[in-house]
């Protein structure tokens, strides 16, 4: 603010003409006092000249003042109500005292105001491209960060996704900025959201997430709160795992091989709890190991009895639904009439002795995780539109229902129907079968994997040794009886057969003797019978004619083992009993 010099100072006793002389060399407003220094006014030549004339001279100086005026010490003080009341002010510090008209005070503070605000908008500016620098520099950063950097507000709203979704969903950020996380889940761009279980936990969140083309990420979802403890920000931690499963997947399948190199002269290998030592069944299980992650719809083909559950169940524990529930559904068990209640559901009323309350269906139970239709050829033709409609959308309608529901299942099939020959025959839909034939499994049959016929021997007598209190053991003839059968009922019937072994045992060593009557040994035409004979003598002869035979075309007990399907110790034991002379590789 510019500061006015002092102002000039006559006494009360001053004349008029003197006055009048001051104002022709000096047109500035006077300050006028007693000898005492009390400021008595304002002598302005305006105000001074039009009284004068209206009063002549003949009058006194006091009556010619202007008393409208205000003593401050800072200009600064002045109040609102000063400005609009007084017509001069009159500064006084250091002994010294300048008058201002009130006009010139106004816009004197009015510039300075303006001067401030010009200096307060650049230092704003400054402060501004700071920020946007900084903000910049951040965003840089994020953007450059290997891992997806994903940002939601409290309610779910996505403010920030970094570059890395490009890499992991194949979709730019734009896909995701302003979509709730919500809407993303129900549209399948994100699975297994930790964001939304933060949400409703205010608590971190760890998850394995596999987006739709197959890339799977381990991310982890922290919570933000305000200063208030209120939750403010979701922030979550994508990183690209797809390579350290595939490693994993890949060291399973060496460990399965290294497992079975390792015991191949013992009588168990297991993977997952499906017991197995054949080739067929290790490459049906790597298959199914390769495609436990991803949400494609698998279909399991086999015979009644040959592991079509377990094996469903072991891709469901391989997958990232394995926290979730694993629901079985036989297709054959259910009557048509309840069929379409027991799987979608029914709302209260929809028929007659429905609970009041209706009733939530499987399909929906699964919610999260995986839907296991078995004997899915049982299936009635009216109720395979609503799979298909399942299958295709992943929504369905209760039985009574008008609104359409939505689940986020697994599906996997199973059947030990010929499909292909339904269809023909209209009595299977080709479009379903061809959603739910996405990656087929054959299961081979138990006569096709012999070699797996001794491990569930063991394994099944261990079992019920274990649940009837028992300690049965079955000699090495009748387990070659056993794994020469053909068991039309595969596993599940050489379970039967075991557990009727251990129930109805007289003896602690099971003896030919003792199998059940209704099996039998049909391959006889190594044996050249000159009549009747112990069937264990024949047996006998059978042995040493198929050892001698191998070891003339195997060489090594290695090979024949392998061959024999049964272990090298095996081999080499009966070589030794039957005194035949040999020399491994």
């Amino acid at each position: 603010m510019e500061v006015k010099k002092e102002s000039l100072i006559v006494f009360s006793d001053i004349s008029i003409l003197d006055v009048k002389a001051l104002l022709k060399i000096n047109s500035s407003p006077f300050i006028v006092m007693k000898n005492h220094l009390e400021i008595l006014g304002i002598l302005d030549e305006g105000f001074f000249l039009k009284q004068l004339d209206s009063d002549g001279l003949n009058q006194e100086i006091m009556n010619l003042l202007n008393r409208s005026f205000v003593v401050v010490e800072d200009l600064d003080k002045l109040s609102e109500e000063d400005m609009s009341t007084y017509d001069f002010v009159i500064q006084h510090s250091d002994n010294q005292y300048r008058c201002y008209p009130i006009y010139e005070v106004r816009e004197m503070l009015l510039k300075k105001k303006l001067k401030s605000l010009i200096s307060l908008n650049e230092s704003l500016h400054e402060e501004l491209e700071v920020t946007r620098r900084k903000v910049k520099e951040l965003t840089q950063i994020l953007h450059s960060s290997y891992d997806e950097i994903f940002v939601t507000d409290e309610n779910g709203n996505t403010l920030f996704v970094s570059e890395a979704c490009k890499k992991l969903t194949g979709l730019p950020p734009e896909a995701f900025i302003n979509k709730n996380i919500k809407e993303l889940v129900e549209k399948g761009l994100i699975v297994n959201s930790v964001t939304l279980k933060t949400m409703k936990t205010k608590a971190i969140h760890s998850a394995e997430q596999t987006y739709p083309h197959g890339v799977t990420v381990f991310c982890t979802a922290k919570p933000i709160f305000d200063e208030e403890g209120n939750l403010y920000r979701i922030v979550s931690n994508s990183r690209d795992i797809t390579e350290l499963v595939e490693m994993k997947s890949r060291l399973n399948r060496v460990n399965l091989r290294n497992q079975r190199a390792q015991h191949e002269n013992s009588r168990t290998v297991s993977f997952n709890n499906f017991i197995t030592n054949s080739d067929k069944m290790i490459e049906v299980l790597e298959l199914a190991e390769k495609v436990a992650p991803m949400d494609s719809s698998i279909f399991i083909h086999g015979e009644t009895g040959v592991g079509k559950g377990v094996l469903a169940r072991v891709i469901h524990d391989l997958s990232n639904r394995k926290d979730k529930k694993f629901i079985q559904v036989n297709c054959g068990a259910i009557p048509s009439a309840l069929i379409e209640s027991e799987l979608f559901g029914y709302e209260s009323g929809a028929f007659t002795g429905a609970n009041k309350h209706g009733k939530q269906g499987l399909v929906e139970s699964a919610d999260g995780g995986t839907l296991f239709l078995d004997e899915i050829g049982e299936m009635p033709l009216d109720i395979q539109v609503k799979i298909l409609h399942l299958v295709q959308d992943r929504t369905f309608m209760k039985v009574g229902g008008t609104k359409e529901r939505k689940v986020n299942i697994r599906i996997i099939s199973a059947t030990n129907k010929d499909l292909k020959q339904m269809i023909k025959n209209n009595q299977f839909r080709e479009d379903l079968y061809y959603r739910l034939h996405v990656v087929p499994l054959e299961i081979p049959q138990l006569r096709e994997r012999k070699e797996d016929i001794l491990l569930l021997t063991d394994y099944f007598l261990k079992k019920f040794n274990e649940k009837y209190g028992q300690s049965i053991t079955i000699d090495d003839h009748s387990k070659l009886i056993l794994q020469l059968q053909d068991y039309p009922g595969n596993v599940r019937e050489l379970e039967n057969v075991i557990e009727q072994i251990v129930v109805t045992a007289r003896k602690p060593i099971v003896t030919i003797e003792d199998l059940p009557s209704d099996l039998t040994y049909k391959d006889t035409a190594l044996v050249n019978l000159t009549g009747i004979i112990p069937l264990k003598k024949a047996l006998e002869e059978t042995e040493k004619q198929l050892l001698s035979q191998a070891l003339s075309t195997y060489k090594s007990t290695r090979k024949m083992a392998k061959a024999l399907e049964v272990s090298q110790t095996t081999i080499m034991r009966k070589l030794g009993k039957y005194q035949f002379s040999y020399q491994d590789d």
